[in-house]
């Protein structure tokens, strides 16, 4: 009983803080734009989305299949793609405004909760992935003769080092890609932060790591 009453609250709570994300979201876009606070498109599936992410964690936590730790890092890393998904549907937008303190919050869990990640491993791996993704879109725009993908993308995929080993992001990276690229086929521009968004928490729930 005090473990479904748990589960309640906190879901309530959680969808109280997904309702605030997409809010502050609207807000940023009126802000930048001086205008009225806009209609975000597919709200409610976003908010689903993180409903669904929120009742995953609460009940792998209750199972024990979840430690304290990977649970809050879970909905850090969901509350964030919940922001930059948003925008990035509404204004083809992942700002670094955004990513940016993703980055740096990431960063500050690894280091302080994950105790064989040193900041040299972080710097490491962002580098290492932050400037090979650089080339590669690059190489991809002069090819196709637009922009395939943004840099707004290749910041969020570096982001996301901060809170994952480099593998987890790779996969992440790759299962994005496979769904989105069908879908790119048939339109010329199609955001790619909601992809990798979607599968963002993945690696809370199994490693690489723990697999191989």
């Amino acid at each position: 009983m005090n473990d479904l009453l748990f589960f309640m609250m906190s879901l309530l709570l959680l969808y109280g803080a997904g309702l605030c994300v997409l809010w502050l979201t609207a807000r940023y876009i009126a802000r930048a734009e001086n205008g009225a606070l806009p209609e975000l498109p597919q709200r409610a599936f976003l908010l689903g989305m993180w409903l669904t992410l929120c009742v995953a964690v609460l009940g792998a936590g209750l199972a024990g299949l979840l430690a304290p730790s990977q649970q809050v890092r879970a909905l850090l890393v969901g509350a964030w793609c919940l922001a930059l998904a948003s925008l990035d549907l509404a204004r083809f937008w992942l700002p670094f405004a955004f990513t940016a303190p993703m980055a740096i919050t990431g960063a500050m869990f690894s280091l302080l909760l994950i105790p064989d990640r040193g900041a040299s491993q972080l710097v490491a791996e962002s580098l290492c992935l932050f400037f090979p993704l650089l080339w590669i879109r690059q190489i991809a725009a002069r090819f196709a003769g637009h922009e395939m993908f943004g840099l707004g993308d290749i910041w969020l995929i570096t982001a996301l080092v901060m809170w994952y080993p480099l593998q987890d992001v790779l996969l992440v990276t790759l299962l994005a890609l496979l769904i989105a690229l069908p879908a790119a086929w048939r339109q010329r521009y199609l955001p790619f932060g909601p992809f990798l968004c979607l599968f963002a928490a993945l690696p809370a729930f199994i490693s690489l790591q723990e697999v191989l």
